[in-house]
């Protein structure tokens, strides 16, 4: 319902009392943007701007799948939402997701409606087989090797950036391609894409691209590893001009050695606000002076090392391979602090303006705990600052229990505050985010395998977690109604994504699942209460109050949709699928005149009283078209008479026949 209110304010002159009383009535939603993996440049992982989910609406009843976007491939990049685009005739929220099949797509964020689609294949140009890499289809990647990595988004430049991988089958070789793409067509933008040269050591065939994008300074960080430790391959990062696509810095971890591979289970290196750069690396080569496999790096937008950590077990995390970079880094908001762990289940905390090096019991840095056991981080840890509990860190470990540790603004709780009775079945361990109001109406969400994942290809679920109580009961899991709610196949590295009440879940099943709240409580309304435009399926034009009109008793009809609000329809579930259907403008309800059952009686709008006639029950035909059948006759729908496709032509009901003109569509205006 966010797009509602913003169309009163802008129409405030020529609107009546009673629209505006209306728009002051609705949900207050703020803007909402997520651009870049977890967030922010901290990796977080929390959206604290969420005023519609709270632990008390996100249950079975409640809340559910609205719908699913369907993509091809599999999408191990978290979608990323920007609010207020201008697209599709209109402004509206959109969400961006790039696939392993080398496609990106744009989908509005309140409905099934797609913008664009593009694609970096074709003819003898395809993904990369994973068996042209590791020989198998059954490891860590199953099928193609395409966009693996989450994009970055800069919204005041309009421009989304994603690194591509294709095979040319015509010669056999292989390609890494870094995009620039108009947020608003697919338009390739600053005379993209860039190709990655292969010099200096790197294979584009071998160099795995898994973590997110990040933006440092005027630069797009990239950073890249293995296959399944499969040589060549160093620990490589690269930073291009994102205006020009021009390669500005290459650094490799391991330049006189070896591996050194920089994952973090995708996480997008952690930035701070000078622009410097933080991750930290797996097995490799280790010297102090060159070489930082199993390290904590600080490097400049440029990428020069800054600084370093190297724990002092480095040589057995080597020889074990229990990469300490497994998780990921974590810049703890509103401190000099960086946190994160590896397959060790060590948690490290070092002082970005002195990481310490490397020492003998590794003294010299803030604080290290050993949380989980041996189980091994690579979700990695995200924040929330509770109202009640104060300042949480969250992780959920393979084979063990979500669980928040309290942080004192310096220090960790070395033992958790709280834990989850549900563990993870294995490894990977759990993919985590949160959404809150501020300090409050904290959620924890997560997604696992339902069975160890890694390898292969498992089934998913989702779980919720009051994140102020995640040691009591779950909240609400896509398992609970798994014929309604289940996500498809797990895929690894992909957070879910909250924004402005919508939780967005990736998949290895071709497919990118919107959760929400399901309507008036019932838990079985087929659509969310929103505002939408009412579209019929025969002609596509909109349902239209007659020249602007908000009396009682104004005509509606069909006309071409102009974005005005009195084509925009506040559609609320009254229980069950049966919706009242307000108007926009006039703050009106649609109704059959008169309460007639005839054929032909005529559609106005008037004052709503909860009467049969003002009723409206949806039922799906296909498409996501609905029939919409009045509650004062069942047997009666929605007309546009004699199929007619021009403006102007005046709604009615007539006896329920199946036809494209009874058939119509909610689409967010």
């Amino acid at each position: 319902m966010k797009n509602t209110a913003v169309c009163f304010f802008r129409k405030f002159a020529g609107v009546s009392v009673g629209a505006l009383l209306l728009a002051l009535s609705l949900p207050q939603v703020r803007a909402v943007d997520v651009l870049t993996h977890m967030n922010d440049n901290n990796r977080s992982g929390v959206n604290t701007s969420e005023t519609i989910l709270t632990p008390s609406n996100v249950n079975q009843s409640e809340f559910g799948k609205l719908w699913s976007y369907a993509v091809n491939g599999a999408t191990y990049a978290e979608p990323l939402y920007v609010s207020g685009v201008s697209i599709g005739g209109g402004t509206h929220n959109v969400v961006y997701i790039a696939t392993m099949g080398d496609d990106v797509y744009a989908f509005d964020a309140d409905s099934n409606t797609q913008y664009w689609h593009v694609s970096f294949v074709g003819g003898s140009i395809t993904p990369v087989p994973i068996t042209d890499i590791t020989g198998n289809n059954s490891l860590n990647i199953v099928g193609n090797v395409g966009i693996e990595s989450t994009p970055y988004i800069d919204k005041t430049g309009g421009t989304i950036y994603v690194l591509a991988r294709t095979k040319n089958t015509s010669n056999g070789s292989h390609a890494q391609t870094l995009h620039a793409l108009d947020i608003t067509t697919g338009a390739e933008k600053f005379g993209g894409p860039a190709v990655i040269p292969q010099d200096s050591g790197f294979s584009s065939k071998m160099q795995n691209q898994r973590m997110g994008l990040a933006k440092a300074g005027n630069n797009i960080i990239i950073t890249w590893t293995s296959h399944e430790d499969l040589s060549p391959y160093h620990g490589f990062m690269m930073a291009y001009n994102a205006t020009t696509l021009a390669r500005v810095a290459v650094f490799n971890d391991t330049p006189t050695g070896s591996q050194g591979g920089i994952w973090q289970s995708g996480r997008a290196p952690a930035v701070d606000s000078s622009g410097n750069v933080y991750v930290i690396t797996g097995n490799g080569t280790w010297d102090g002076s060159q070489n930082f496999g199993e390290s904590f790096l600080k490097l400049n937008s440029s990428l020069s090392v800054l600084d370093w950590f190297t724990p002092d077990n480095w040589s057995t995390l080597n020889g074990n391979d229990e990469d300490l970079g497994s998780g990921g880094a974590m810049l703890i908001p509103g401190t000099s602090l960086v946190i994160g762990g590896g397959k060790q289940g060590t948690l490290y905390v070092c002082n970005t303006g002195n990481l310490g090096h490397e020492q003998s019991g590794n003294g010299q840095i803030v604080q290290h705990i050993s949380g989980f056991g041996s189980n091994q981080i690579r979700g990695g840890t995200v924040y929330w600052n509770s109202a009640a509990n104060g300042q949480l860190i969250f992780d959920w470990a393979s084979s063990d229990h979500l669980k928040s540790f309290k942080f004192n603004g310096s220090t960790i709780s070395s033992s958790s505050f709280q834990s989850s009775s549900a563990t993870s079945p294995g490894l990977p361990g759990g993919f985590l985010s949160v959404s809150a109001n501020g300090g409050s109406s904290g959620i924890v969400w997560a997604t696992l395998g339902t069975s160890g994942n890694d390898h292969g290809v498992v089934g998913g679920i989702v779980r919720a977690y009051n994140a102020d109580n995640v040691g009591g009961t779950e909240l609400w899991d896509s398992n609970q109604n798994s014929s309604r709610d289940g996500m498809g196949n797990f895929v690894k590295d992909s957070n879910p994504m909250i924004a402005n009440g919508k939780v967005y879940v990736g998949s290895y099943s071709n497919k990118v699942t919107v959760y929400g709240l399901l309507g008036g409580g019932s838990g079985s309304g087929p659509i969310a209460d929103g505002t939408y435009k009412i579209i019929n399926r025969n002609s596509g034009l909109s349902v239209d109050v007659k020249g602007n009109n908000t009396g009682n008793g104004s005509v509606v009809q069909q006309y071409a949709y102009h974005a005005g609000t009195n084509e925009q329809w506040t559609v609320t579930n009254l229980g069950g699928s049966t919706y009242k259907i307000i108007g926009v403008q006039s703050a009106r309800a649609l109704e059959v005149a008169g309460s007639g059952t005839a054929n032909g009686t005529a559609i106005d709008i008037n004052d709503y009283t909860g009467a049969a006639n003002q009723q409206w029950s949806l039922t799906a035909t296909s498409g996501g078209y609905y029939r919409l059948t009045p509650g004062n006759d069942t047997s009666t729908a929605l007309d546009v008479p004699n199929s007619a496709t021009t403006n102007g032509v005046a709604l009615q009901i007539w006896v329920a026949n199946g036809g494209n003109n009874q058939q119509w569509a909610f689409q967010a205006p």
